[in-house]
């Protein structure tokens, strides 16, 4: 932006009118002020060479005393105070340049020390000797000031030039004197200073701010004086001119002419023209002073609107970096809301697979519980056949064995008996010793048989028994067959109906799974947007404030900077004098008394003068100077204050509407972490679920494929159970013949015996008969180990199929229990049954409310997302044709203007001496250039 731009922007032209005026207003008005002074008016040294040149020494002081009385000097209190007089021709050539010196003895020092390289020094006041080496000088001052002067050749830092002009073509002096017509004077001033200062870590190249005052005494005959860059002073006795410039300060600032409006002029010449009757200039002079002295940098601490102005860029940056965050986290709710969306709807699929597989599982269930029912319902029967076997087994393991050692008796004695036979066949000769064997012999088979007619007659005993048990198993076998039938397809339904569960819970569990992550995402798209919008809430704040604090801290400063003038007590006096209400110069009426101030100069000045200020003029330039400047602070302040009014309404809104978008972000915030809970607990009960039907079905497929085994293994319990009552039977069939055998068996021994013993009485009779007997007896033995093979298997069969009957009485038991155990929880699966499908319903219910739900936060997000980015592209071009036009005004015009100003500040307290200056030492110089007069003669046309 350029300073015209800043200008219409700020309305008030504040930086130029207040650096201008500080330059210029201190040296016009009914006064001029600069430093201009003779360190010692009456020098007959200085005096007497410009008598020389310039012809007129009563001129010379009529000049300088008018000058002085309109001069005010500020008060320095520099170590040495220099006059450079540069004794020039009419047209400003420097001819001859004389300094004079004035060191200030403040400690009363014997001897003080001093640089200079000056020629030809002389003390024009006093008698001090000096000591010289090179440019160091050293007085024997004795406590007293030193004044000295010498001349110098160097080029002064201010150049002039004067041009003269009749009835509009130049004229040199010498041919102008005593001429008449239209007369034009231009006094060109030129600074030839260069000084480079850094301020702000900038380095500026500028110009030492001087200023230039020319005064001119006029001849008689003068009317019609018009001044440019000055003013006139005519009275009866004589004609002042006094003009003003400030070379090369327009170019250090970087100042246009066009950057000026027309009560603010940096001038760099001096011009004047007037009707001329026998024209004659007795005297002109210029004084040339650093105007450094008369700025205070007060004016110019730009460091509060520097803060307002980073305030400014911070909040509007927090803004936009707000408003871009709050976009951003409605883009990554709409895609989380989105992903939700799609994932909701596997959810509510999972959903129904569940419910279809808990009907199929409850179904299963209430089948699985009648077959069990039917199964306890048998376990009484199947207990008392158990039973009745294992007692029939056991007596047929008993018969069994008394009947192995029956028949092991009997072959035995049979053994013995073919033995006795044959011996007494082949022994007939010992008849007799075997008549009385075979009696042994028939009296142990008769015991023998006994035996065997008891253990036979147990054995039909407890195969009877066996035979009755088995008999009552197998009629009970089909009651098993039946319940195990039940119970396999029980266990079978089950299992499927758990798998079905199990899908189904796995499904709830990886959908709710796939919810909870889904609104996680949601909710990490909501978290960023509340911090997006809380940013973007507090960003707006900032920016208020800021805008709000603004004109207010403009005007704070601006009192501030008015102090010094309510401590000469100009509030006072200006109401005195009517120009205020009260009586104290504030932001409020500092506008009003500055114009006064310039409009009513002669009263002010005759007014200080009543009050007995010491010099009303110098005091006069100062509130000038003051007023000045806070009248174009209050023209800041004035343009700030009506901008932040006009953008009220707008930053109101824009608060408004963040403040409502930062709730709506918190309670999206908050509605998506219940949500996010809910779902927590959902996916944990799922979890849980899915676990407990995994270990269900791994225990109904256990079961079923117990149940599976002992349906597999039925038949063959059945078949083995049909062959032992079929060979039960087979040996009950033939239980009444043993005993009747074993009774005629014994009944048979009996009579061997009995005739045994005739025959040992009639042996000879029963020889012919023994023939007969071994041969009966070798058949019979033929077949001992036959019998005693099968008495020996029917033991072994019997003892096994007792211990087998017992290991089943003794399973029995735990038989039952597991069953009642499988009926109790059946039964206790089929009661939750309803409570199972009736929570799938409502999950299923739920979820359809949830997909809605969904649906319809999914709608508002994006419509949420689109505002945002609406805000945050509003944001971006408030940022870019408000905040940033304001920075780059600050920064691209207004900073480095105040930059330029503080170098040329800065260069004008560097430069203090023309000659030279000690180290330590502080100075101030001033130039005054004394011109040839131009005498008037007659004119030959005349």
């Amino acid at each position: 932006m350029k300073l015209p731009e800043l200008k219409e922007k700020l309305k008030s032209k504040y930086i130029v009118r207040v650096v201008a005026g500080v330059l210029t207003i201190a040296l016009v008005g009914t006064g001029i002020g600069a430093t201009a002074v003779f360190a010692e008016k009456n020098s007959t040294a200085v005096t007497a060479e410009a008598d020389s040149t310039t012809g007129s020494s009563k001129d010379a002081d009529d000049i300088a005393d008018k000058l002085m009385d309109s001069v005010s000097l500020k008060d320095n209190d520099a170590d040495k105070d220099e006059s450079v007089y540069l004794i020039s021709d009419a047209n400003g050539n420097v001819n001859k340049t004389i300094v004079v010196d004035h060191l200030k003895n403040k400690d009363k020092k014997d001897t003080l020390e001093d640089a200079s390289n000056l020629s030809d020094i002389e003390n024009v006041k006093g008698k001090e000797k000096f000591t010289q080496s090179g440019d160091k000088l050293t007085w024997q001052a004795g406590g007293k000031d030193i004044y000295y002067q010498g001349t110098a050749t160097e080029e002064p830092p201010v150049t002039q030039k004067v041009t003269y002009y009749l009835d509009g073509k130049e004229i040199s002096p010498e041919d102008l004197a005593g001429k008449s017509g239209k007369v034009k004077i231009r006094f060109d001033y030129t600074n030839t200073t260069s000084y480079t200062e850094t301020v702000n870590g900038e380095k500026q190249t500028v110009s030492v701010p001087f200023a230039a005052i020319t005064g001119l005494v006029l001849g008689d005959g003068f009317e019609n004086i018009e001044v440019t860059n000055g003013k006139a002073e005519v009275s009866n006795s004589s004609s002042v001119v006094l003009g003003y410039a400030l070379p090369g300060l327009k170019d250090s600032l970087g100042i246009k002419d066009g950057d000026l409006d027309g009560d603010v002029n940096i001038p760099e010449y001096m011009e004047m023209t007037a009707d001329v009757e026998n024209f004659s200039m007795p005297a002109a002079m210029t004084f040339v002073v650093n105007a450094s002295d008369y700025v205070s940098t007060d004016g110019i601490d730009t460091s509060d609107l520097d803060d307002m102005i980073n305030d400014l860029k911070d909040a509007s940056t927090q803004l936009q970096d707000g408003s871009k965050t709050l976009a951003e986290g409605t883009d990554t709710l709409a895609d989380g809301l989105s992903t939700l969306q799609s994932k909701l709807g596997t959810f509510a699929s999972g959903v129904g697979t569940l419910q279809s597989g808990l009907k199929t599982y409850t179904d299963g269930v209430s089948t699985l519980s009648g077959g069990l029912n039917t199964l306890g319902n048998s376990t009484g029967a199947l207990v008392s056949g158990a039973d009745k076997l294992n007692s029939g087994a056991g007596q047929l393991a008993s018969g069994s064995a008394t009947l192995k050692d029956g028949l092991k008796a009997y072959t035995d004695g049979a053994s013995t008996l073919n033995g006795g036979l044959n011996t007494l066949g082949n022994s007939t000769g010992a008849l007799v010793d075997g008549a009385d064997k075979l009696n042994s012999g028939a009296g142990q088979l008769a015991s023998g048989s006994a035996t065997l007619k008891d253990g036979l007659k147990s054995y039909t005993d407890g195969a009877s028994q066996l035979n009755t048990g088995l008999n009552q198993l197998n009629d009970n076998t089909g009651s098993l067959a039946t319940g195990v039938t039940s119970l396999n397809d029980g266990a079978k339904t089950l299992s499927d109906g758990i798998n079905a569960a199990n899908k189904g819970a796995a499904g709830v569990s990886a959908g709710a799974a796939q919810l909870k992550t889904s609104i996680d995402t949601a909710k990490t798209g909501a978290d960023s947007l509340a911090a997006g919008a809380k940013q973007v809430d507090e960003g707006v704040g900032q920016l208020t404030q800021s805008l709000s604090d603004m004109p207010e801290t403009i005007k704070t400063n601006i009192n501030k900077s008015l102090e010094p003038l309510n401590e000469l007590n100009v509030g006072t006096l200006f109401k005195t004098l009517g120009y205020i209400d009260t009586d104290k110069i504030t932001a409020d009426n500092v506008s009003a008394a500055a114009d006064a101030a310039v409009n009513n100069a002669g009263d002010i000045i005759d007014a200080l003068t009543n009050m007995q200020n010491q010099n009303p003029s110098a005091t006069y330039n100062q509130i000038l100077v003051g007023l000045s400047q806070g009248k174009g602070a209050v023209s800041v302040y004035s343009a700030v204050n009506q901008s932040v009014t006009d953008s009220a309404s707008t930053v109101q809104a824009l608060k408004d509407g963040s403040a409502k978008v930062s709730d709506g972000a918190s309670s999206l915030d908050a509605g998506l972490g219940r949500l996010s809970d809910g779902a927590s607990e959902l996916s944990s009960g799922a979890s849980d679920l899915a676990k407990g039907t995994t270990q269900l079905a791994t225990g109904a497929t256990e079961l079923q494929t117990g149940t599976q085994s002992l349906a597999d293994k039925l038949p063959e319990l059945t078949k083995g159970i049909t062959s032992l009552v079929n060979g039960s039977n087979e040996l009950v069939k033939n239980n009444d013949t043993l005993n009747v055998g074993a009774t005629a068996l014994n009944d048979g021994a009996s009579q061997l015996s009995a005739g045994t013993q005739s025959l040992m009485n009639s042996v000879p009779t029963l020889t012919s008969g023994i023939k007969q007997l071994v041969d009966g007896s070798n058949t019979l033995v033929a077949n001992n180990d036959t019998l005693n093979a099968g008495a020996t298997a029917l033991n072994a069969g019997a003892s096994q199929l007792s211990a087998g009957t017992q290991s089943l009485m003794n399973s029995v038991p735990t038989l039952t229990s597991g069953i009642k155990q499988l009926v109790d929880g059946s039964n206790t699966l089929v009661a939750n049954n309803a409570q199972l499908n009736s929570g799938a319903s409502q999950l299923a219910d739920g979820t359809n409310q949830i997909v809605s739900g969904v649906d319809q936060l999914t709608t508002g997000s994006k419509t949420l997302s689109e505002g945002a980015h609406t805000l945050a592209d509003g944001m971006v071009q408030f940022n870019e044709e408000g905040i940033n036009k304001i920075l780059d005004a600050y920064n691209g015009d207004l900073k480095p203007f105040t930059d330029k100003l503080q170098a040329v500040i800065d260069a004008g307290e560097e430069y203090q001496t023309y000659s030279a200056i000690a180290d330590g030492q502080t100075g101030s110089v001033k130039f005054i250039y004394k011109l040839a007069s131009i005498d008037a003669k007659a004119d030959s046309d005349k």
